[in-house]
């Protein structure tokens, strides 16, 4: 397993001095300056001005939902796309951050789906924010993964996701980071279901030499071992690696095809 190491985008020094409005709230100590990063409010507007600053995109986050990690979600996309490729993002959430990200930085072209209506209307509105209506084409998923979704003539060099991970039984917790059911709760005894499916149902659509990529929070190792083995089993070449980002820790699993 390789392991990649990234910048977390800027020094909180230099947020505070060009944006203290915005994050003197939300600070936890003073000196050095550090953000409350137990805080919603306070991720979200972090990684709105990391996008802004360090990729030159505008994101905006609903309350609800899931707050990526911005620069985690860049090198992400990076290792799984490469430049001017065809692109199916599933899954895409409401700021559509990697459909944005392999579209303005790689030039791809790109497919996103996304369930829920909420997320769907902000992913709108953040690919319209950054004038790529033209290259990512949203599309409303209703809860299927490609089958049923994305027309059959379309096949692509990279289908990439941050799916749900967790169990069918489990129980969403306040205390859980946001995120709605659709995003975290993964299906079957492990979690593992969704990005089965993704797996099963994305193999076929890969063009030689393309990919399937899956980002997931480190610790679900059950997960990924069952992931690697239905890849190898489509007979995907598989590449596992760990990234750190701060404090966050991430693996990531790419499948490439023959």
């Amino acid at each position: 397993m390789k392991t990649v190491k990234v910048e977390e985008g800027l020094p909180i020094s230099q947020i505070l001095q060009k944006y203290p409005e915005l994050v003197t709230p939300y600070l936890k100590k003073l000196d050095p300056p550090k953000l409350d990063f137990k805080n919603k409010r306070a991720l979200a507007i972090y990684n709105k001005i990391i996008a802004r600053e360090v990729l030159g995109i505008e994101l905006s986050f609903p309350f609800k939902g899931l707050i990526p990690a911005v620069m985690s979600r860049f090198e992400f996309v990076k290792m799984a796309v490469k430049p001017q490729e065809s692109v199916l993002d599933i899954g895409t959430g409401s700021s559509a951050v990697c459909a944005i990200i392999a579209a303005k930085h790689l030039m791809a072209e790109v497919y996103a789906t996304e369930m829920i209506d909420e997320y769907y209307e902000s992913a709108k509105r953040n690919i319209l924010e950054n004038s790529l209506h033209e290259r990512i084409h949203l599309i409303k998923s209703s809860g299927e993964i490609i089958e049923g979704v994305i027309p059959k003539n379309l096949n692509f060099d990279a289908i990439i996701s941050n799916p749900p991970y967790l169990p069918s039984k489990t129980t969403l917790s306040d205390k859980k980071f946001g995120g709605s059911a659709a995003e975290l709760i993964g299906g079957g005894k492990t979690g593992a279901e969704f990005s089965l499916k993704i797996i099963r149902e994305g193999v076929p659509r890969l063009n030689p030499g393309g990919r399937i990529g899956l980002i997931f929070p480190i610790k679900t190792k059950k997960i990924y071992e069952i992931i690697i083995s239905q890849m190898k089993k489509e007979k995907l070449n598989v590449e596992i690696i760990r990234l750190i980002t701060g404090n966050r820790e991430r693996l990531i699993i790419i499948g490439s095809k023959n």
